[in-house]
């Protein structure tokens, strides 16, 4: 008998910006990929989940204090240096 390995790509999940251009993408990117809902963020924050929306979305972006915060949260600042890799993911 021989051996197969399949390997597949995982999906990308949903809402999952794959070319983030702004901090909210940056940031959404963050929450989808460690696991963390928008409410979640918003407590840590000490924001309304819907301002996490609006960063996310593009509506508003955060006040020069809150962009301080997530790149405190993230432990980098994701416009200069982003880790978070998707080739592990398929682009549908």
């Amino acid at each position: 008998m021989c051996e197969i390995e399949l390997e597949a790509s995982k999906p990308l999940p949903k809402g999952y910006p794959v070319n983030p251009s702004s901090i909210g993408n940056y940031l959404k990117q963050y929450r989808i990929a460690y696991g963390y809902s928008a409410f979640e963020i918003s407590l840590e924050f000490e924001v309304y989940d819907s301002t996490i929306y609006k960063w996310e979305h593009g509506l508003t972006e955060p006040t020069p204090e809150n962009t301080k915060k997530i790149i405190k949260f993230m432990g980098y600042d994701p416009r200069i240096y982003n880790p978070l890799k998707i080739e592990n993911y398929e682009l549908t």
